[in-house]
């Protein structure tokens, strides 16, 4: 697969609905911040938030595999976290069938749920992006974050990070 169409109806095939919507929400929340930011690849950022979670809806088994088989380093309580093994797994899936290279995209997939020290600008904004989208159920600090995250980019993954 090669443009971002055929990435967005391999997703609209595969998600449900609401998780489709939300895809494309960090897609769109992706840009902003790229815009606002700078330093990333718009395009970039909108194909990275699009793909965040292309693996959160597949079976147990499947994300268990493809996370085993990633060639990014997998800690122990993450393999005890069924949560977040859809970033792992979707890292792999776009690296091994999918053919992505760039580390960059690789990386926000992989960290969208647990970040990392050293993240860069991009895993940032997907990071971020997944917290602030239009339609993420309430939660404290929302709106705090939501704001913060128009005026400075570290700091909001400094909230973030702290919720």
């Amino acid at each position: 697969m090669e443009s971002l169409e055929q990435y967005d109806e391999y997703l609209k095939a595969r998600l449900s609905q609401k998780r489709y919507i939300h895809s494309k929400n960090v897609s769109e929340a992706s840009v902003m911040l790229a815009k606002k930011f700078g330093g990333t690849d718009v395009e970039t950022a909108r194909f990275a938030g699009l793909v965040h979670d292309i693996c959160k809806e597949e079976p147990e088994d499947v994300q268990c595999t493809l996370m085993m088989q990633s060639s990014m380093d997998v800690c122990m309580e993450e393999r005890k976290a069924f949560k977040v093994w859809h970033g792992i797994a979707g890292a792999e899936l776009l690296r091994t069938k999918f053919g992505v290279t760039d580390e960059d995209v690789l990386h926000a997939v992989r960290f969208h749920t647990v970040g990392r020290a050293g993240m860069s600008n991009l895993e940032k904004i997907v990071y971020l992006a997944d917290m602030i989208e239009p339609n993420r159920k309430p939660y404290p600090g929302l709106e705090a974050l939501r704001k913060l995250c128009m005026t400075d980019l570290d700091e909001a993954m400094h909230m973030a990070l702290l919720m």
